[in-house]
């Protein structure tokens, strides 16, 4: 098995690239695919800007120390795509985040960008615990009928 040292973390080549082959890449696809995104985790800044959003009955409610493991890199699309339907509470709150690099976990954030390329989510270590939160914000869904 070839494994792939990549900024402290351990990649497991073989098995991502049996995941894109299983999504029907053929070798070579597969192999261009998993090079585009370690290019990608490699070229990521020293701290990330992250969004998350939580549905609690209220910022109280909000565990600080373990804020969770899946940010959105892109603030607007996660607002957009967000199916405000998962998630215990009354409110919605959007978490602004930094994320330092070391805090990432790269093997998982490029598997997660493999098989959900859509969400271009950055996946944390430690259940969010070295994130700083610079902003929280709650969400006011206009025509909350559906989630009744």
């Amino acid at each position: 098995m070839k494994l792939l040292p990549i900024l402290n973390e351990i990649i497991d080549k073989k098995t991502m690239i049996l995941a894109l082959k299983s999504m029907d890449f053929n070798e070579k696809q597969a192999e261009n695919e998993l090079n585009y995104y370690i290019k990608w985790a490699k070229n990521l800044p020293k701290v990330v800007k992250g969004y998350r959003i939580l549905q609690v009955d209220s910022e109280k409610n909000i565990n600080f120390n373990e804020i969770g493991s899946h940010f959105a890199k892109n603030k607007q699309e996660l607002l957009q795509n967000h199916s405000f339907l998962t998630g215990l509470g009354e409110k919605y709150y959007l978490i602004s985040a930094e994320i330092p690099k070391n805090e990432i976990n790269l093997d998982e954030t490029i598997q997660n960008n493999i098989l959900y390329p859509h969400e271009n989510e950055i996946t944390v270590k430690n259940n969010g615990k070295n994130v700083k939160i610079i902003k929280i914000e709650e969400i006011k869904v206009e025509n909350d009928d559906f989630l009744s």
